[in-house]
């Protein structure tokens, strides 16, 4: 993902598309051509042409996506897909943790994306050939429930839903330390971090962003870890992982937003030789999608309840706890 912006401080006589090439090396003045005529790079806030000739005080926006850097074709491939629940509109599945929701930078083949079309022949296409069905997404290391729209109107129907704030997820997570509350709201913002445009950061007070809340439940308290329980009422990315991590509980495993050996750390000695081991091979971040609540589609508003099960690490790492701290 590349995001970035560019002020044009003097005047400089260059067209758009080759000022960029340098400034993007080494994506090619085609690739950027295709960018800026699918308004992925902006002057001014204003879709514009390659041959824009740059002015002084312009103020050019990129924001190029992981599925912009990839051909835009969708391979098949026979990769295990646990359904939780099917009907003729909707599937939902179990996505396990390591899973890549759709192809990016990195990710070309072995994503869910790929596994979709392999099993299913007919799948919504609203958020394009790279991503087939798919109406909301999880991080790679994320476990859990994820809705699959199998048409157009599914997807619509169920991407209302989430707008409209009538789908209830729950989160379940392991997270470093004693919480200060049993139970709370976190709300604030998140934005993208200037220097790493893929970690996020969250303040309480200043309006940067885009507004977030959850609502967490400590489901059981240990001397060092808790269990916890999310509820996230706005779905921004990273939204729970940075919310825990602001409250000085950061997700166990999780390297990005504090989680990793580097918490463990701060403890005494031997909670850090002991549980820097189980890091290593836990080797995920300790956050399951555990349910989601919604509206079927074209069923008079009936309502239901899907649960994916809790994966067996997770349970392991519990009784890891468990039996360390009795």
């Amino acid at each position: 993902m590349i995001v970035d912006s560019f002020q044009i401080n003097n005047q400089i006589d260059l067209r758009l598309d080759i000022y960029l090439v340098k400034k993007l090396h080494p994506l090619s003045r085609s690739r950027i051509k295709t960018y800026i005529e699918k308004s992925l790079i902006l002057v001014n806030d204003n879709k514009t042409k390659p041959g824009y000739m740059l002015q002084k005080g312009d103020l050019i926006k990129v924001n190029i996506n992981n599925d912009a850097e990839v051909e835009e074709k969708l391979i098949a491939e026979d990769i295990e897909i646990k359904i939780l629940y099917e009907d003729e509109n909707i599937i939902v599945i179990n996505k396990p943790s390591g899973l890549v929701v759709h192809p990016g930078i990195n990710n070309h083949s072995g994503t869910l994306a790929n596994g979709l079309i392999y099993h299913f022949k007919n799948l919504s296409n609203i958020n394009g050939e790279l991503r087939p069905g798919i109406v909301h997404r999880l991080d790679a290391e994320t476990s859990g429930v994820m809705l699959i729209a199998k048409n157009n109107d599914a997807h619509l129907s169920l991407t209302k839903q989430f707008k409209d704030r009538t789908i209830n997820k729950k989160y379940m997570s392991i997270t470093w330390g004693k919480w200060a509350h049993e139970h709370g709201e976190i709300e604030g913002w998140i934005s993208r971090k200037k220097s790493d445009p893929t970690t996020f950061i969250f303040n309480n007070k200043l309006n940067i962003g885009k507004y977030s809340k959850t609502k967490y439940v400590v489901e059981k308290q240990y001397v060092n870890f808790a269990k916890v329980l999310f509820y996230p009422l706005t779905g921004r990315t990273h939204q729970i992982r940075v919310h825990s991590s602001f409250c000085g509980n950061p997700i166990f495993g999780d390297t990005k937003y504090g989680g990793g050996r580097k918490k463990s750390k701060q403890y005494k000695p031997e909670i850090y030789k002991y549980f820097s081991n189980q890091l290593a091979t836990f080797g995920r971040f300790a956050l399951h999608a555990y349910s989601i609540d919604f509206s079927l589609i074209n069923k008079g508003g009936e309502r239901i309840k899907i649960e994916a099960p809790i994966p067996d690490e997770f349970v392991d790492l519990e009784n890891t706890i468990l039996n360390y701290e009795s």
